[in-house]
Protein backbone atom coordinates (compact mmCIF):
# COMPACT_ATOMS: atom_id res chain seq x y z
CA UNK A 1 0.00 0.00 0.00
CA UNK A 2 1.26 3.37 -0.75
CA UNK A 3 -0.05 6.98 0.24
CA UNK A 4 0.29 9.90 2.07
CA UNK A 5 -0.97 10.67 5.58
CA UNK A 6 -1.15 14.93 6.05
CA UNK A 7 -0.06 16.78 9.05
CA UNK A 8 1.86 14.22 11.00
CA UNK A 9 5.81 14.63 11.90
CA UNK A 10 8.75 13.51 14.52
CA UNK A 11 9.16 15.50 17.30
CA UNK A 12 11.90 14.03 19.08
CA UNK A 13 13.95 10.52 18.96
CA UNK A 14 16.79 8.56 20.37
CA UNK A 15 18.01 5.58 21.41
CA UNK A 16 19.50 3.48 24.14
CA UNK A 17 22.41 0.29 23.69
CA UNK A 18 23.83 -1.72 26.23
CA UNK A 19 27.32 0.14 27.61
CA UNK A 20 28.71 -3.70 27.55
CA UNK A 21 30.29 -3.55 23.69
CA UNK A 22 32.24 -6.52 23.03
CA UNK A 23 34.02 -7.05 19.86
CA UNK A 24 32.98 -10.04 16.89
CA UNK A 25 36.12 -12.25 17.66
CA UNK A 26 35.67 -12.33 21.24
CA UNK A 27 31.57 -13.04 20.33
CA UNK A 28 32.94 -16.06 18.02
CA UNK A 29 36.03 -17.16 19.87
CA UNK A 30 34.55 -20.54 20.39
CA UNK A 31 33.30 -20.92 17.30
CA UNK A 32 36.60 -19.86 14.98
CA UNK A 33 40.28 -18.23 14.91
CA UNK A 34 40.14 -14.42 15.26
CA UNK A 35 41.76 -13.79 12.14
CA UNK A 36 38.59 -15.48 10.69
CA UNK A 37 36.64 -13.80 12.78
CA UNK A 38 38.59 -10.09 12.20
CA UNK A 39 37.86 -10.78 8.33
CA UNK A 40 34.04 -11.74 8.81
CA UNK A 41 34.08 -8.04 10.63
CA UNK A 42 35.67 -6.37 8.05
CA UNK A 43 32.99 -8.20 5.66
CA UNK A 44 30.11 -6.76 7.57
CA UNK A 45 31.27 -3.72 9.34
CA UNK A 46 30.46 -4.46 12.29
CA UNK A 47 33.42 -4.61 14.50
CA UNK A 48 31.55 -4.92 18.49
CA UNK A 49 28.42 -5.64 19.30
CA UNK A 50 26.04 -3.85 21.95
CA UNK A 51 24.91 -7.41 24.36
CA UNK A 52 22.46 -6.64 26.80
CA UNK A 53 23.39 -8.74 30.44
CA UNK A 54 20.85 -11.02 31.18
CA UNK A 55 19.06 -8.87 33.51
CA UNK A 56 18.42 -6.14 30.78
CA UNK A 57 14.90 -6.95 28.51
CA UNK A 58 14.39 -4.82 25.30
CA UNK A 59 11.98 -2.84 27.50
CA UNK A 60 14.83 -1.52 30.09
CA UNK A 61 16.58 -0.19 27.07
CA UNK A 62 13.21 1.34 25.60
CA UNK A 63 12.34 2.58 28.80
CA UNK A 64 15.50 5.14 29.28
CA UNK A 65 15.29 6.16 25.53
CA UNK A 66 11.51 6.78 26.69
CA UNK A 67 12.20 8.60 29.99
CA UNK A 68 14.78 11.12 28.57
CA UNK A 69 11.91 12.21 25.58
CA UNK A 70 9.28 12.71 28.56
CA UNK A 71 11.37 14.45 30.46
CA UNK A 72 10.90 17.50 28.58
CA UNK A 73 7.47 16.91 27.96
CA UNK A 74 3.63 16.51 30.02
CA UNK A 75 3.17 13.40 30.43
CA UNK A 76 -0.33 13.56 30.27
CA UNK A 77 0.66 14.78 26.25
CA UNK A 78 0.54 11.34 25.21
CA UNK A 79 -2.09 9.78 23.98
CA UNK A 80 -0.92 5.97 22.91
CA UNK A 81 1.88 4.28 23.38
CA UNK A 82 2.93 2.20 21.04
CA UNK A 83 5.82 -0.96 21.58
CA UNK A 84 7.20 -2.89 18.58
CA UNK A 85 9.58 -5.72 19.41
CA UNK A 86 9.95 -9.44 18.29
CA UNK A 87 11.51 -9.73 21.96
CA UNK A 88 8.85 -8.60 24.45
CA UNK A 89 9.22 -8.78 28.09
CA UNK A 90 6.29 -11.94 28.51
CA UNK A 91 3.89 -13.92 26.06
CA UNK A 92 1.11 -12.29 28.00
CA UNK A 93 0.58 -9.26 29.05
CA UNK A 94 1.19 -7.14 26.65
CA UNK A 95 4.49 -4.78 27.17
CA UNK A 96 3.33 -1.84 26.40
CA UNK A 97 1.29 -2.01 29.65
CA UNK A 98 4.44 -2.54 31.85
CA UNK A 99 6.00 0.61 30.25
CA UNK A 100 2.69 2.75 30.81
CA UNK A 101 3.23 1.82 34.33
CA UNK A 102 6.80 1.93 34.24
CA UNK A 103 7.13 5.60 32.33
CA UNK A 104 3.82 6.89 34.92
CA UNK A 105 1.83 7.38 31.96
CA UNK A 106 -1.93 8.36 32.23
CA UNK A 107 -4.75 5.35 32.69
CA UNK A 108 -6.83 7.55 29.36
CA UNK A 109 -4.03 6.19 26.86
CA UNK A 110 -4.15 3.81 24.26
CA UNK A 111 -1.55 1.02 24.59
CA UNK A 112 -0.38 -2.34 22.31
CA UNK A 113 2.59 -4.49 20.87
CA UNK A 114 3.01 -5.39 17.89
CA UNK A 115 5.67 -8.31 16.64
CA UNK A 116 7.40 -6.57 14.10
CA UNK A 117 11.33 -6.41 13.17
CA UNK A 118 13.80 -4.89 11.14
CA UNK A 119 10.43 -2.90 9.25
CA UNK A 120 9.41 -1.83 12.54
CA UNK A 121 10.41 1.90 13.59
CA UNK A 122 8.67 2.88 9.58
CA UNK A 123 6.01 0.40 10.64
CA UNK A 124 5.61 2.64 13.93
CA UNK A 125 5.72 6.36 12.61
CA UNK A 126 2.92 5.00 9.49
CA UNK A 127 1.45 3.83 12.25
CA UNK A 128 1.26 6.43 14.74
CA UNK A 129 0.59 8.73 12.12
CA UNK A 130 -2.79 6.77 11.44
CA UNK A 131 -3.54 7.10 15.02
CA UNK A 132 -3.18 11.15 15.51
CA UNK A 133 -6.41 11.48 14.15
CA UNK A 134 -8.41 10.34 16.82
CA UNK A 135 -6.25 11.13 19.63
CA UNK A 136 -7.59 15.01 19.97
CA UNK A 137 -4.48 16.76 19.31
CA UNK A 138 -2.25 13.77 22.09
CA UNK A 139 1.09 12.33 21.05
CA UNK A 140 2.13 9.14 20.15
CA UNK A 141 4.95 7.53 22.05
CA UNK A 142 6.53 5.03 19.74
CA UNK A 143 9.19 2.69 21.36
CA UNK A 144 10.47 0.14 19.09
CA UNK A 145 13.83 -2.35 19.99
CA UNK A 146 15.34 -5.87 20.59
CA UNK A 147 17.55 -7.81 22.57
CA UNK A 148 18.77 -9.76 18.72
CA UNK A 149 21.41 -11.55 20.57
CA UNK A 150 19.32 -14.01 22.50
CA UNK A 151 17.47 -15.36 19.07
CA UNK A 152 20.95 -16.45 17.67
CA UNK A 153 22.11 -19.64 18.22
CA UNK A 154 25.16 -20.18 20.00
CA UNK A 155 26.41 -22.28 17.16
CA UNK A 156 25.32 -19.77 14.43
CA UNK A 157 28.60 -17.72 13.85
CA UNK A 158 26.42 -16.06 10.68
CA UNK A 159 24.08 -14.26 13.43
CA UNK A 160 26.63 -14.23 16.33
CA UNK A 161 28.59 -12.04 14.49
CA UNK A 162 25.92 -9.25 13.34
CA UNK A 163 22.88 -9.69 16.32
CA UNK A 164 23.26 -6.52 18.65
CA UNK A 165 20.86 -5.01 21.38
CA UNK A 166 19.38 -1.62 21.20
CA UNK A 167 16.12 0.08 22.19
CA UNK A 168 14.97 3.50 20.78
CA UNK A 169 12.03 6.11 21.65
CA UNK A 170 9.92 8.91 19.08
CA UNK A 171 7.48 11.24 19.96
CA UNK A 172 4.85 11.40 17.19
CA UNK A 173 2.84 13.88 16.89
CA UNK A 174 0.36 16.37 14.84
CA UNK A 175 2.52 18.98 12.62
CA UNK A 176 0.68 21.25 10.40
CA UNK A 177 1.84 21.02 6.93
CA UNK A 178 3.85 18.17 7.28
CA UNK A 179 3.13 14.69 4.98
CA UNK A 180 4.50 11.50 5.52
CA UNK A 181 4.54 9.67 2.28
CA UNK A 182 4.43 5.98 2.44
CA UNK A 183 5.20 2.58 0.68
CA UNK A 184 4.31 -0.93 2.82
CA UNK A 185 4.48 -4.48 1.32
CA UNK A 186 4.18 -7.72 2.81
CA UNK A 187 5.67 -10.86 1.17
CA UNK A 188 3.98 -13.75 3.35
CA UNK A 189 4.84 -16.43 0.90
CA UNK A 190 8.61 -15.88 2.14
CA UNK A 191 7.84 -15.46 6.05
CA UNK A 192 10.40 -18.79 6.54
CA UNK A 193 13.31 -16.53 5.21
CA UNK A 194 13.91 -15.32 9.32
CA UNK A 195 12.26 -17.85 11.39
CA UNK A 196 12.04 -18.95 14.91
CA UNK A 197 9.98 -21.92 14.98
CA UNK A 198 9.42 -22.68 18.49
CA UNK A 199 8.35 -20.41 21.12
CA UNK A 200 4.80 -19.85 19.96
CA UNK A 201 1.56 -21.92 20.54
CA UNK A 202 2.12 -23.90 17.31
CA UNK A 203 5.63 -25.38 19.00
CA UNK A 204 7.04 -24.75 22.61
CA UNK A 205 10.66 -24.50 22.87
CA UNK A 206 12.69 -27.36 23.93
CA UNK A 207 14.75 -26.93 26.95
CA UNK A 208 17.21 -29.37 28.90
CA UNK A 209 18.21 -29.41 32.41
CA UNK A 210 20.84 -26.88 31.14
CA UNK A 211 18.05 -24.32 29.97
CA UNK A 212 17.50 -23.76 26.75
CA UNK A 213 18.58 -26.89 24.72
CA UNK A 214 20.91 -25.82 21.55
CA UNK A 215 17.86 -26.87 19.19
CA UNK A 216 17.78 -25.30 15.43
CA UNK A 217 13.71 -24.45 15.90
CA UNK A 218 14.35 -22.18 19.65
CA UNK A 219 16.35 -19.69 17.68
CA UNK A 220 16.02 -17.50 14.30
CA UNK A 221 16.85 -19.70 11.49
CA UNK A 222 17.80 -17.68 8.41
CA UNK A 223 17.85 -18.75 4.20
CA UNK A 224 20.72 -16.25 4.15
CA UNK A 225 20.46 -16.32 -0.08
CA UNK A 226 16.29 -15.93 0.10
CA UNK A 227 16.97 -12.67 2.57
CA UNK A 228 20.02 -10.96 -0.01
CA UNK A 229 18.06 -11.86 -2.79
CA UNK A 230 14.49 -10.17 -1.24
CA UNK A 231 16.32 -7.08 -0.25
CA UNK A 232 18.52 -6.59 -3.20
CA UNK A 233 15.35 -7.21 -5.43
CA UNK A 234 12.42 -5.95 -3.76
CA UNK A 235 14.02 -2.60 -1.77
CA UNK A 236 15.28 -0.65 -4.34
CA UNK A 237 12.02 -1.51 -6.22
CA UNK A 238 9.77 -0.92 -3.13
CA UNK A 239 11.64 2.68 -3.04
CA UNK A 240 11.92 4.05 -6.48
CA UNK A 241 8.16 3.33 -6.55
CA UNK A 242 7.81 5.71 -3.37
CA UNK A 243 9.54 8.52 -4.85
CA UNK A 244 7.79 8.30 -8.27
CA UNK A 245 4.50 8.44 -5.85
CA UNK A 246 5.69 11.62 -4.01
CA UNK A 247 7.01 12.95 -7.63
CA UNK A 248 10.37 13.33 -5.91
CA UNK A 249 14.19 13.00 -7.22
CA UNK A 250 16.40 11.22 -5.10
CA UNK A 251 18.89 13.37 -5.70
CA UNK A 252 16.99 15.84 -3.79
CA UNK A 253 17.29 13.83 -0.60
CA UNK A 254 19.35 14.95 2.38
CA UNK A 255 19.50 11.38 3.98
CA UNK A 256 18.31 7.95 3.00
CA UNK A 257 18.14 5.44 6.14
CA UNK A 258 18.27 1.88 5.45
CA UNK A 259 17.80 -0.86 7.90
CA UNK A 260 21.42 -1.05 8.90
CA UNK A 261 21.80 -5.25 8.16
CA UNK A 262 25.28 -4.52 7.42
CA UNK A 263 27.77 -2.01 5.99
CA UNK A 264 27.64 -4.01 2.80
CA UNK A 265 24.07 -4.35 2.50
CA UNK A 266 23.73 -0.60 2.74
CA UNK A 267 25.87 0.22 0.64
CA UNK A 268 24.50 -2.10 -2.25
CA UNK A 269 21.32 -0.81 -1.37
CA UNK A 270 22.34 3.01 -1.99
CA UNK A 271 24.20 1.66 -5.46
CA UNK A 272 20.86 0.50 -6.80
CA UNK A 273 18.75 3.10 -5.47
CA UNK A 274 21.30 5.87 -6.79
CA UNK A 275 22.34 7.93 -4.07
CA UNK A 276 25.99 8.14 -2.85
CA UNK A 277 27.22 6.28 -0.65
CA UNK A 278 27.46 9.61 1.94
CA UNK A 279 23.98 10.20 1.69
CA UNK A 280 23.12 6.82 3.03
CA UNK A 281 25.50 6.21 6.14
CA UNK A 282 26.15 2.94 8.02
CA UNK A 283 26.45 3.39 12.06
CA UNK A 284 26.45 0.72 13.45
CA UNK A 285 29.83 -0.81 13.39
CA UNK A 286 30.11 -0.66 17.13
CA UNK A 287 26.71 -1.94 18.29
CA UNK A 288 24.94 -4.14 15.32
CA UNK A 289 22.08 -5.02 14.03
CA UNK A 290 19.44 -4.03 16.29
CA UNK A 291 16.19 -4.99 14.46
CA UNK A 292 13.60 -2.84 14.98
CA UNK A 293 15.79 -0.20 16.50
CA UNK A 294 18.53 -0.17 13.81
CA UNK A 295 17.56 3.21 12.09
CA UNK A 296 16.77 5.13 15.42
CA UNK A 297 20.23 3.73 16.47
CA UNK A 298 21.54 4.84 12.63
CA UNK A 299 19.86 8.76 13.68
CA UNK A 300 21.05 8.70 17.34
CA UNK A 301 24.79 7.46 16.12
CA UNK A 302 24.60 10.62 14.27
CA UNK A 303 23.75 12.73 16.82
CA UNK A 304 26.30 11.72 18.73
CA UNK A 305 28.92 11.84 16.36
CA UNK A 306 28.04 15.31 15.15
CA UNK A 307 26.94 14.40 12.09
CA UNK A 308 23.44 14.92 12.08
CA UNK A 309 21.42 17.78 10.62
CA UNK A 310 17.87 17.80 9.44
CA UNK A 311 16.78 18.01 6.14
CA UNK A 312 14.49 15.58 3.63
CA UNK A 313 14.91 12.25 4.57
CA UNK A 314 13.61 8.80 3.24
CA UNK A 315 13.71 6.04 5.70
CA UNK A 316 13.57 2.09 4.79
CA UNK A 317 12.88 -1.07 6.94
CA UNK A 318 12.87 -4.39 5.78
CA UNK A 319 13.09 -8.10 6.62
CA UNK A 320 11.31 -10.28 8.96
CA UNK A 321 7.80 -11.35 7.19
CA UNK A 322 9.01 -10.59 4.96
CA UNK A 323 7.92 -6.81 4.66
CA UNK A 324 9.07 -3.75 4.09
CA UNK A 325 7.85 -0.38 5.12
CA UNK A 326 9.65 2.98 3.55
CA UNK A 327 8.75 6.35 4.28
CA UNK A 328 9.18 10.17 3.23
CA UNK A 329 9.43 13.19 5.60
CA UNK A 330 10.79 15.91 6.49
CA UNK A 331 13.37 15.74 9.18
CA UNK A 332 14.07 19.83 9.26
CA UNK A 333 12.23 19.86 12.55
CA UNK A 334 13.18 16.55 14.49
CA UNK A 335 14.96 17.00 17.74
CA UNK A 336 17.54 13.90 18.00
CA UNK A 337 19.61 12.92 21.00
CA UNK A 338 22.75 10.85 20.57
CA UNK A 339 22.84 7.49 21.88
CA UNK A 340 22.74 6.66 25.32
CA UNK A 341 24.39 3.40 27.46
CA UNK A 342 22.77 1.68 29.58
Amino acid sequence: MIGLLEDVGIEAMTATASQNRVPVEAVLKDLMPPKKARRLARGTGIDALSLAPPDVCTSDLCFESASRLLAEIDRDEIGALVFISQTADYLSPATSYCLQKRLGLVQDILAFDVNLGCSGFCYGIFLAGTLLPALGGRKVLLLCGDTSSRNASPDASAMLSIAGDAGAAAIVAPQTDNALYYHMESFGEMADYLLVARGGSRAPRIADENGLALHEGNYVAMDGMGVMNFTIDEVPRNIHALLDFARVDCAVLDRVLLHQANAMMVRTLASKIGVAEDKAPFMSSQIGNTSSASIPVCLAEMARTGQYAGGKFLLSGFGVGMSIASLLMDFSQVRVLGTCDL
